[in-house]
């Protein structure tokens, strides 16, 4: 699902999966590695990514832990 939306919007999974991780209010910090700049540049660059609603809800239910 991350890379369905990711390809949707012309932009990596790295950085739509960042962008959703950034985006909830319990996240106060992720952890990025790169080997290149580009990579760098592309986590970097979903601080500026704004997922709408549908797509943060739909990430938050294929994310969803099952019940135990």
């Amino acid at each position: 699902m991350f890379e369905d939306k990711a390809e949707v919007r012309g932009v990596s999974p790295a950085r739509s999966s960042l962008a959703w991780l950034l985006s909830k209010l319990v996240v106060t910090s992720v952890i990025v590695g790169a080997k290149r700049l580009e990579q760098l540049e592309d986590n970097m660059a979903a601080a500026e990514m704004e997922l709408t609603l549908e797509e943060f809800q739909q990430l938050d239910e294929v994310s969803a832990l099952p019940p135990e």
